[in-house]
């Protein structure tokens, strides 16, 4: 018997060997021997077959989708790299036990395999591990210079209608005042083009009146409303205390008013309405938009989704608010009354999961 045979028809015994070598020290000893052992019986039978040619192996698929494997397990690459170390110490030590005589051409192209298969691992680990912690700064990003928009936004509106009333004169300190909010409302736009949308949410619950929830909403949409010659109400059946992340549940509302009057008919009306029903709350935002596209309710809540002709956002307040809601064990929904418009629900517990 030859090395190659050996791996061949010993396989079982040498990751047995394996996983005596790693156990304790590499893995939880609760996982489960399937997503331990991985792609390893796989990469066994492409090393047998580099060592019946005596060639060294380059390449390994295999190799890179183990490493895949292992970054989902929470593996650390300290691990993946001594993992494979161990395979090929457990090969020679299967091989001494059987008294097969490993020679040197043999242990040179198993110690390329072994390389080889650390490199690949290794690679496509970091690849796919540092492809996530991009996407989850970019997406991070995108939250939060998308809320610095709305703020940003309430401002140039309320010095738009200031210098619509003649109450200030266009002197040099209002054209530093107008450069500087445009040079801020240009970084967020640019930001925004280049992020992307779906980070996770910590919430710092907070005890709040659903009354005070709505003023802000009624209070951010009510300029822009009024440019369109929109009517803007707000209606509150009982006041009630709601233990959520104000912060998040302020913007997902806001989010939802703003849209409300963007897209809907200039001289239209928008109606929030809320009641409290067996510990939740549900919160309706109507517009008259004349309602939505066949297929765009589907795709309103994916990020950068634009649900209109109107193109000067970004299509990420509705994401923003279904993750705001999600983050409380909410809900959010649309009814689409086509002709006539859409209403958003949103609904909360009345404190979070």
């Amino acid at each position: 018997m030859d090395l190659p045979e050996l791996i061949s028809s010993r396989r079982d015994e040498i990751l047995q060997r394996w996983e005596r070598m790693v156990s304790g020290s590499l893995h939880p000893g609760s996982m489960p021997r399937a997503e331990l052992v991985d792609h390893l019986p796989m990469f066994l039978d492409e090393v047998a077959g580099n060592l019946r040619r005596l060639s060294i192996l380059d390449v390994s698929d295999i190799a890179a989708e183990h490493g895949v494997q292992r970054l989902g397990l929470g593996f650390n690459l300290d691990s993946v790299v001594r993992e494979y170390g161990a395979l090929g110490q457990a090969i020679i030590e299967e091989a001494n036990a059987a008294g097969v005589n490993v020679s040197n051409g043999e242990r040179e192209v198993l110690y390329h395999c072994t390389i080889t298969g650390i490199a690949e691992a290794v690679s496509e680990y970091a690849r796919q591990r540092d492809g996530e912690l991009r996407r989850q700064s970019n997406e991070h990003f995108a939250f939060v210079a998308h809320e610095l928009r709305n703020p940003l936004g309430a401002v140039n509106g309320a010095l738009a209608a200031i210098l619509r009333a003649g109450q200030l004169k266009d002197d040099r300190f209002l054209q530093i005042l107008k450069r500087g909010l445009a040079r801020m409302h240009e970084l967020i736009e640019n930001s925004l083009r280049d992020a992307q949308v779906g980070a996770a949410v910590t919430l710092r619950p907070e005890a709040i009146l659903l009354s005070a929830l709505l003023h802000d909403v009624e209070l951010a949409a009510s300029l822009s409303a009024e440019e369109k010659g929109i009517t803007l109400t707000c209606q509150l059946d009982e006041d009630h205390e709601l233990v959520v992340d104000a912060r998040l549940v302020s913007s997902a509302l806001i989010n939802l008013a703003r849209n409300a009057v963007k897209f809907s008919h200039d001289g239209g009306r928008v109606e929030i309405r809320a009641r409290v029903r067996e510990n939740r709350v549900s919160i309706e935002v109507e517009d008259t938009c004349g309602g939505l596209p066949d297929g765009m309710v589907e795709k309103a809540f994916l990020p950068f989704s634009q649900m209109g002709v109107d193109r000067t956002g970004f299509g990420l307040g509705l994401p923003i608010a279904k993750q705001a809601a999600e983050a409380h064990g909410g809900a959010i929904h649309i009814q689409n009354l086509p002709g006539t418009g859409c209403i958003f629900v949103l609904e909360l517990p009345l404190t979070p999961r």
